[in-house]
């Protein structure tokens, strides 16, 4: 089976560009679902800003600092219309993470084979929290959250740095 025909749902879509995030940035180290289920990675040393990878509302992340990888694609359907993409969180993971002290790393990324990746940034839980103020909902059914917000990527990054012509894949 190509890479390609994997990444049909979010969930493996989401699993391939944490994959490729934790591989390309060498002071983080993947974090398995059986240590901790509310963030993907941690820094192993001293993380710092990079023309490839912004950091906004800080100026280095510090060793053992628990990551969380959120992606969304830079366009998304809107039912006859399209929008801009949306990272998804969970209410029950992003008070974790905000406890921890931990970071976001968002990616914007191409909805095409190998998830070509046009914007990185990373984003302090504490910044992140106040810009989820407000938009929290109550998800029915039978999921592992029982709340979440959507915040589009333009709330988090600068729509000019974000260009479709101009990836930010492999290492920072």
């Amino acid at each position: 089976m190509s890479r390609a025909s994997t990444l049909e749902s979010p969930k493996a879509s989401g699993d391939a560009l944490e994959a490729d995030v934790i591989q390309a940035i060498d002071a983080l180290e993947y974090v398995g679902d059986r240590t901790a289920t509310w963030h993907d990675a941690r820094t192993t040393a001293l993380l710092e800003p990079r023309e490839t990878l912004p950091f906004y509302g800080i100026v280095v992340v510090e060793p053992e600092t628990p990551v969380e990888i959120k992606g969304c694609q830079i366009r998304t359907s809107n039912g006859s219309r399209s929008t801009r993409g949306r990272f998804y969180v969970k209410r029950d993971a992003h008070e974790q993470l905000l406890e921890a002290a931990g970071m976001y790393l968002f990616v914007v990324y191409l909805p095409r084979p190998g998830l070509p990746q046009v914007a990185r940034a990373v984003v302090p839980a504490t910044i992140v929290d106040e810009l989820l103020a407000g938009r929290w909902y109550d998800v029915d059914g039978n999921r592992s959250e029982s709340e979440v917000a959507k915040l589009a990527w333009s709330h988090v990054l600068e729509p000019v740095a974000v260009d479709s012509e101009r990836t930010v894949g492999g290492r920072p």
